[in-house]
């Protein structure tokens, strides 16, 4: 089976979904924040201290890295849209799945306190998807709306993987 990565906004619950989704399939889960800050020795709060191009090239060497690996769930940070490289070195081993997650579900339950590119405010989040939602869409090989439970969202996504055998 081809990697899955799980790519959306900040909140739209791709770090759940991927657990989940990664126990399911019996595939091991990354979440891509987490491999930065372990091959950075940086939190994401400091490499974007530095300067978010600095985040963003580590992001870029992490998806080169991820790209390589076999048998594993992503969940991507919101931004790696950004460079289409991103994209691009993610395809040659993945399958894209875009979880489409309602502003107004996400702002229930986000804290853009810890969120280095949400600091500045729950606006920041409508800028974001404003910049980001048409990249989501084109980079995607699937969307899936996320607009009911966790376990409805995961369901989807696991009959869409069945039931297309070109993901297997």
């Amino acid at each position: 089976m081809k990697n899955i990565v799980l790519i959306g906004m900040p909140g739209s619950g791709k770090s759940t979904i991927g657990r989940l989704l990664s126990q399911h399939l019996n595939m091991n889960f990354i979440d891509m924040d987490d491999y930065i800050v372990k091959m950075e020795g940086k939190s994401v709060k400091e490499l974007f201290a530095v300067s978010e191009d600095c985040f963003r090239d580590a992001e870029t060497m992490c998806s080169l890295e991820l790209s390589n690996m076999n048998s594993i769930v992503v969940a991507a940070g919101g931004g790696i849209i950004k460079r289409k490289e991103n994209i691009d070195n993610l395809k040659k081993s993945s399958i894209i799945i875009f979880i489409n997650r309602p502003l107004e579900e996400i702002l229930k339950d986000i804290d853009c306190g810890v969120r280095p590119l949400l600091a500045e405010g729950k606006k920041k989040l409508y800028d974001l998807y404003d910049e980001r939602i048409h990249l989501y869409k084109e980079y995607c090989d699937i969307e899936i709306e996320c607009s009911g439970t966790i376990q409805d969202t995961l369901n989807k996504i696991i009959h869409i993987i069945k039931e297309n055998s070109r993901f297997i």
